[in-house]
């Protein structure tokens, strides 16, 4: 919090002199180097089932987050900003985060906002299936999403956290956190 706190001061600063009637001007790059920078980029790539497996096996030795998701579903639309959050935060201990989207690959504009808005600057894969029987079959999921898939780090899947409208009581973010915390100790 402190880096993010010195440059805004620096900032203010600047101003206050600068409307003192200071004659000096503040030079552009001096301004622009004590500015946060943007946030990096965020990508989506259209992925089948081989790439999915790729993804998984580039980042074997780290925790891996994989949570399956849509723009017209509300949980995942409502849950999302807790996996960016996770990434976040256990980033540095050694997690990783990949986004599946069961949107359809017509839909990437859409899909690219949507993390962009949400600040997902981690592995981002929409389903050349879309969302429909061949996607569910292709990743092995439980028909409903959002679904959640944490990774040791020998790539070994520990928990599935799936939609399941039989069961008295589903999962909720808090449930993901501490599967991702033990994983990590």
């Amino acid at each position: 919090m402190d880096c993010l706190i010195r440059p805004r001061l620096i900032v203010v600063l600047i101003a206050a002199v600068a409307s003192a009637g200071c004659d000096r001007r503040v030079d552009e790059t001096v301004q622009k180097s004590v500015l946060p920078s943007d946030p990096p980029a965020v990508s989506v790539r259209v992925a089948n089932i081989a790439e999915y497996r790729a993804t998984l096996a580039k980042h074997r030795g780290k925790v891996i987050l994989v949570d399956f998701w849509a723009t017209w579903c509300p949980s995942c639309v409502e849950q999302f900003p807790h996996t960016v959050e996770l990434h976040l935060k256990y980033a540095a201990r050694g997690l990783v985060v990949v986004s599946v989207s069961l949107d359809e690959p017509d839909a990437e504009p859409q899909v690219r906002e949507f993390l962009r808005r949400n600040g997902a600057t981690f592995d981002n894969l929409l389903s050349e299936y879309g969302g429909g029987v061949k996607a569910i079959e292709a990743f092995g999921l439980s028909g409903a999403v959002p679904c959640y898939r944490v990774y040791d780090r020998s790539g070994e899947l520990r928990h599935e956290f799936a939609v399941d409208p039989r069961a008295p009581r589903q999962f909720g973010p808090a449930d993901i956190g501490a599967a991702v915390a033990e994983l990590l100790e």
